[in-house]
């Protein structure tokens, strides 16, 4: 018997610093634009438009980037890394029956009162996730925060998107604000809970397939956060042209967001969308055949390359991009964020491959 699931999206809170040797260099992140700054070179990249949740003093810390000394500050977390920011930033779960009747009220005039719900386990960054069966027989996943919650921003950035995804992204249906909370309502659907990453498993080349479908898929020009802005604090300055694109990304190809149903593959949890080379997912799946399926890095090669924008790749590119997405993994381990000791092992394992 299928499962329905549905999986929550991520994110880091107002204000994070990370230094690294080399050359010194500080980030400022409000929501998901980080704000860069090398001290020396006083080089600065930041999006104050991107994210209406930035509070005063971030937009005034980002206009005045090259004065920042982080002085006075609490302990530097990590660079950006969204896998790892629920780890910091999770989120307590209410059941559906323990939102405010308000806003209770104001989902039942969107779908009809009285409705079944079963309330969904896994995710860590939502206040609420809540699968409701409609009369008709249809199913909408309900997911949301308390208004002024530092991770509501990941819900406006989905919202944002999510017209313009593919057809194998669940459909948002509708948004409400009432009684205190923000909430999003989507296509509900059934399916696996995740896909098996394995080298023995079935579900490697649906994946693939979906993988090959968005990499050709341009991005909107919606303001999407780049790649560049993602990880760049952990590459070198030359190194942007590698990661300059017009695709749209994902960034978070776990296998827990891949759902399989019977006849397609879902691709869910949208709120890290960017846009960057279209070869960017298909190096992150790799990264996650090697955590999630425990295959070598040879076998996810062999799988990754299956996406041609893959195959066609810079090497230097990948290696720019796995190089930065296992130190951002090190730099969480390195500040003491638990449970985490796999996931930077095989991201590190990932990187060396192409180094």
């Amino acid at each position: 018997m299928q499962t329905p699931v549905a999986i929550i999206g991520s994110g880091l809170g107002d204000l994070v610093l990370a230094s690294r040797c080399v050359s010194v260099r500080i980030v400022i992140s409000f929501s998901s634009v980080p704000v860069s700054v090398w001290v020396g070179r006083l080089r600065c990249a930041h999006d104050t438009s991107a994210e209406a949740s930035c509070t005063p003093a971030l937009a005034a810390a980002a206009g005045a980037s090259s004065q920042w000394s982080g002085a006075g500050q609490e302990p530097a977390f990590p660079a950006e890394s969204a896998g790892a920011r629920s780890l910091i930033m999770r989120v307590e779960r209410l059941s559906f029956t323990q939102l405010p009747e308000e806003t209770r009220t104001a989902v039942g005039d969107r779908v009809g009162g009285g409705c079944p719900s079963v309330d969904m386990t896994t995710g860590e960054s939502s206040g609420i996730a809540t699968l409701l069966f409609l009369p008709d027989g249809t199913r909408i996943f309900v997911k949301g925060l308390p208004d002024g919650h530092e991770r509501s921003g990941e819900l406006d950035r989905e919202a944002k998107v999510s017209s313009f995804l593919p057809e194998f992204a669940p459909k948002l249906l509708w948004c409400l604000s009432a009684g205190g909370w923000r909430l999003l309502g989507f296509e509900g659907v059934t399916a696996t809970p995740w896909a098996d990453f394995t080298a023995e498993g079935n579900h490697l080349e649906p994946v693939a397939a979906t993988l090959r479908e968005l990499s050709v898929r341009p991005a909107p020009g919606i303001g999407l956060m780049t790649a560049w802005d993602r990880w760049g604090p952990y590459c070198d300055p030359e190194d942007e042209p590698l990661l300059h694109g017009h695709q749209l990304l994902h960034t978070d190809p776990v296998a827990t967001n891949f759902l399989i149903a019977a006849d397609r593959v879902w691709l869910v949890d949208w709120a890290w969308a960017a846009r960057g080379p279209g070869w960017i997912d298909a190096a992150l799946w790799g990264f996650r055949l090697v955590l999630d399926g425990k295959q070598t890095p040879q076998q996810a090669q062999q799988w990754a390359s299956t996406i041609p924008a893959f195959a066609t790749a810079p090497r230097q590119g990948v290696r720019v991009l796995t190089e930065a997405e296992a130190r951002s993994w090190e730099d969480w381990k390195a500040y003491g964020a638990a449970g985490i000791d796999e996931t930077a092992e095989a991201a590190r394992l990932w990187a060396d491959f192409w180094a």
